[in-house]
């Protein structure tokens, strides 16, 4: 897939990126591997009025940091443009959610999916849920 072309990383602020080149050079699998020095964060530092656009997904419970005041998605309920995660009302669910006030508030659509939205509104507690199962999996060797 990757052989004799090269291949651009640029990841949230680098660190995934050095391992994951230092994994691709390791194997082989690629001719060059080029990666965008700091990651996009510290783009969004240098070019606040760069191309990025919509807000950078971060892993830890900011969720996302702003560079710009462009929404480029939209509530997984009724696809108004709306851009700040929340997680998952059921309990042992982990997914991240876009579900904007109006469809929290008005409508408590507040779950990653129709199954955790039916046990979270029964009180049953789940340990996996449909789209957990659904999800693709990374592959361990490519």
């Amino acid at each position: 897939m990757f052989s004799g072309k090269d291949v651009y990383m640029y990841c949230t602020g680098g660190i995934r990126c050095e391992r994951g080149s230092a994994y691709l050079k390791q194997k082989g699998i690629c001719k060059n591997i080029y990666q965008l020095q700091g990651g996009i964060h510290r783009y969004m530092e240098e070019f606040p009025d760069g191309l990025f656009r919509g807000k950078l997904f971060v892993f830890d419970n900011r969720y996302t940091v702003k560079s710009n005041d462009d929404v480029i998605a939209d509530c997984t309920y009724c696809g108004r443009p709306w851009d700040k995660y929340s997680p998952c009302s059921s309990i042992h669910c982990h997914q991240l959610v876009l579900s904007c006030d109006r469809c929290r508030q008005e409508h408590h659509l507040t779950a990653c999916c129709n199954e955790c939205q039916a046990k979270g509104d029964a009180g049953e507690e789940t340990e996996q849920c449909s789209c957990t199962r659904r999800r693709t999996r990374i592959p361990r060797e490519l």
